[in-house]
């Protein structure tokens, strides 16, 4: 004779991963991405697999870390008395509540002094008029030019321009097409990644790490957002005019038409 449980008759959702041990690197996923809808998309497609992983009953055994997922969840005998699994840790145990998303870094400063060779256009700050320029002592910033930078931007340029060992001279700034991220381009560099357009200096290049996404997320809803944010972000930038070049080894590298050089 049978004897059924309460818990016996409550559904558990379907798993997409077999066995009770899950390891896998999001790295390469993106790889087959030739448009920046396409990688939006795919990357909604792992984040909705993260979550219903984690409604079926998996956690992350670590935190992620460059793209690591190693998961859990109990055994075929544990999940049939409904009871945890004796190894990995559950979801929100590593001290952020689940679903929340990893820490978001704040903004990182961009360094570029490229001396250009023949036939490379250099940057003359002199002829960007709306693009701000700073000066840098190798002690102090100072702005001599262009838009105000406001204040709490430019101390976190000083900061970041002291600790990369940024060579005296003036700077142009520019920001990144779509969220924080601000570029130092020094006067009479190469424009490789930027172009000046209507007196401003912007980037033409922009790269999305999707391998680092999920850095520090310690729950698969955390990585699920965490992948999320990424997507937004891509079609963010496929709507002021991004494009996608190349995805490869974790990376998804963006475009933005420029003036022909």
């Amino acid at each position: 004779m049978c004897v059924m449980t309460e818990h016996d008759t409550v559904p558990r959702p379907p798993s997409p991963w077999k066995g009770s041990e899950h390891h896998v690197r999001h790295r390469w996923q993106m790889d087959c991405a030739t448009a920046l809808p396409g990688a939006a998309a795919l990357l909604r497609e792992l984040a909705a697999e993260l979550r219903s992983a984690h409604g079926a009953g998996w956690w992350l055994v670590e935190p992620m870390l460059n793209g690591h997922l190693v998961a859990a969840r109990a055994s075929r005998r544990q999940r049939a008395r409904r009871a945890p699994g004796p190894h990995g840790v559950p979801p929100g145990l590593h001290g952020v509540p689940p679903g929340a998303g990893p820490a978001v870094p704040g903004w990182r400063l961009r360094v570029v002094q490229e001396p250009a060779v023949a036939g490379e256009e250099p940057l003359d700050s002199a002829a960007a008029p709306r693009t701000a320029v700073l000066l840098w002592t190798g002690r102090s910033l100072e702005q001599v030019g262009g838009p105000e930078v406001p204040v709490d931007v430019l101390a976190e340029i000083a900061r970041q321009a002291a600790s990369q060992d940024v060579t005296a001279g003036r700077w142009a700034v520019g920001a990144a097409r779509v969220g924080p991220g601000f570029d130092l381009v020094a006067d009479g560099s190469a424009l490789r990644v930027h172009a000046v357009v209507d007196g401003a200096l912007v980037r033409t290049r922009e790269v999305l790490s999707f391998q680092h996404a999920a850095d520090g997320a310690a729950d698969l809803l955390q990585a699920a957002t965490a992948y999320e944010g990424l997507a937004e972000e891509a079609e963010a930038m496929a709507a002021v005019g991004g494009r996608l070049i190349g995805a490869d080894d974790g990376f998804l590298h963006i475009g933005y038409d420029g003036p022909s050089r």
